[in-house]
């Protein structure tokens, strides 16, 4: 595991897996690594524990502006109630909904 991020157990991602499709509605959800780079400002993101050491270590550099960088095990526990289990990565916009996932968490 990368030293900079944070392990999510499975307990906690599929608690979080109906805001994460509700966020998939309203856009506040960013599914797969092209469109998490992309993304201009980012509260959380979840990574699959299958995902490349580099490309890890890309994502927890984005805590150096804020962003809290989360690996889970498996990610579809997260992306299954947004009828998405293939993707590796998922962002959260800051917001309503990323307020939300603090609270759960």
């Amino acid at each position: 595991m990368h030293e900079d991020v944070s392990e999510l157990d499975s307990e906690a991602a599929s608690a979080l897996a109906s805001l994460v499709g509700i966020g998939c509605q309203s856009g506040d959800t960013v599914m797969g690594l092209s469109a998490v780079r992309r993304a201009r400002e980012l509260a959380f993101v979840f990574a699959d524990a299958a995902l490349a050491q580099g490309t890890l270590g890309e994502l927890s550099r984005l805590r150096s502006s804020g962003t809290r960088v989360y690996r889970v095990t498996p990610l579809r526990l997260l992306t299954a109630a947004a009828g998405r289990e293939d993707v590796l990565v998922v962002g959260i916009k800051p917001g309503s909904l990323a307020d939300g996932i603090a609270k759960k968490m």
